[in-house]
């Protein structure tokens, strides 16, 4: 498990992959420190990495069920709520209706 937490590549793997080397590196950063013993830097590192991808995937969902959700809100409007919306839109690029 040490090794492949130590090459581990974030790219390639899935949102469960990357919970699951998190959580082993915490685990593994914790005893370090339990037996007063200095965490290894490339600990840490492995670390930030996994939880800026972390981070970033979540992201990177919300925002794609945000448009989702947009997507099907806007689905929803009548001929003339959109016909409204593209003629402020035009209004506010500076084009006479």
């Amino acid at each position: 498990m040490l090794e492949t937490f130590k090459g581990f590549n974030t790219e390639v793997a899935d949102l469960d992959e990357l919970v699951a080397m998190a959580a082993f590196g915490r685990n593994f950063r914790a005893e370090f420190e339990s037996l007063n013993v200095s965490v290894p830097e490339f600990v840490d590192d492995q670390l930030r990495t996994i939880k800026r991808e972390i981070e970033t995937r979540v992201a990177d969902r919300r925002a794609a069920r945000i448009r989702e959700l947009k997507a099907q809100r806007d689905s929803l409007k009548t001929a003339a709520e959109k016909r409204e919306a593209i003629e402020k839109e035009l209004a506010s690029l500076g084009e006479s209706v």
